[in-house]
């Protein structure tokens, strides 16, 4: 009854899709839904961050060290961290608080 694929979308040779997936939701928004967006993309990168071992994936530290950075306007102009305590004190550091 349903097709194995959407219409319009075609898996490319070997089953792989021909596109890599959207990130939605980790794009900040302006308006309404910016601030709970950048929340969200907030604590998704600093949980990540403390996953993360900084000497074996540097690489993947600074990008999601960059990520946090590019948020914190989007967190101070919300009053995000007016009201929130950062625990970590590397992530609290990247942001300035």
């Amino acid at each position: 009854m349903y097709p194995s694929q959407p219409e319009g979308r075609h898996a490319a040779p070997g089953g792989a899709p021909s596109q890599p997936p959207r990130m939605v939701g980790l794009q900040s928004k302006t308006g309404a839904q910016g601030a709970p967006n950048a929340l969200a993309t907030f604590v998704t990168y600093a949980k990540a961050l403390e996953a993360l071992d900084k000497n074996h994936f540097p690489d993947e530290y600074a990008t999601h060290a960059d990520r946090i950075k590019e948020l914190k306007p989007f967190l101070r102009a919300h009053g995000i961290l007016d009201v929130m305590q950062i625990k970590n004190p590397e992530v609290a550091a990247l942001i300035g608080v």
